[in-house]
């Protein structure tokens, strides 16, 4: 299954910032965008799994939370080849803006 590339650009940008879970991750991108870009659970739990697949992120598991019932939360980050993918995506966004503006 093929994820919008939209939202596994976003999540790699909002993992710039640091690990965070799915839903953590949802709020980041609607912060980040001003609310312009609004992802649901069904699109980025699967681009998440994408993004593990490719390499670009990696998932652990925090201690069993009492709030959540004792069970654990599934935090991403990225990896090496993540955080390369994530730099050269915001240069050629800022290459693009900047043809746009000559």
């Amino acid at each position: 299954m093929d994820t919008p590339v939209t939202a596994k650009a976003a999540l790699l940008q909002a993992l710039v910032r640091g690990p965070g879970y799915g839903l953590d991750l949802i709020d980041r991108i609607k912060r980040q965008t001003d609310s312009k870009l609004l992802l649901g659970q069904g699109s980025v739990y699967p681009a998440l799994r994408e993004l593990e697949r490719d390499g670009l992120v990696e998932s652990f598991q925090s201690d069993p939370l009492p709030e959540r019932g004792g069970r654990p939360r599934r935090y991403y980050r990225l990896t090496a080849l993540g955080a390369t993918a994530a730099t050269m995506q915001r240069e050629a966004v800022f290459a693009l803006f900047a043809e746009v503006t000559r």
